[in-house]
């Protein structure tokens, strides 16, 4: 099953999922803080009601949104060291730099005829 958001974005229950996981583990680290959704809000630079709404998992809430909640309720993404983040960036980098630039498969035509 799939959920549409109102920007009619169709995302898989996985995804679904996975959302409103981040936005429970967010929630939880929060009230283990001692910090309400204003002050995370304020830290974060939105309104309570986005964090209300992160935490329930919108899909609307943008990424970077989610990410800063999630480094300052102390969840790690990826690493907690910016020498890891970084780390993981150039490995990613040079992953990227050996891959074809499209992503496009060449169709292959078999010869078949005996």
């Amino acid at each position: 099953m799939t959920k549409k958001s109102k920007n009619t974005v169709t995302l898989s229950t996985h995804t679904t999922i996975l959302l409103e996981t981040l936005g429970t583990m967010i929630k939880a680290a929060r009230i283990e803080s001692h910090m309400s959704q204003t002050e995370l809000g304020e830290r974060v630079g939105v309104s309570r009601y986005t964090i209300s709404f992160l935490e329930k998992g919108n899909p609307n809430v943008a990424i970077g949104t989610v990410f800063e909640a999630a480094t300052i309720v102390g969840i790690p993404l990826m690493g907690n060291e910016p020498r890891q983040l970084t780390k993981v960036s150039q490995s990613i980098a040079n992953l990227i730099q050996i891959l074809p630039s499209k992503g496009v498969n060449k169709k292959v035509e078999l010869d078949d005829d005996f």
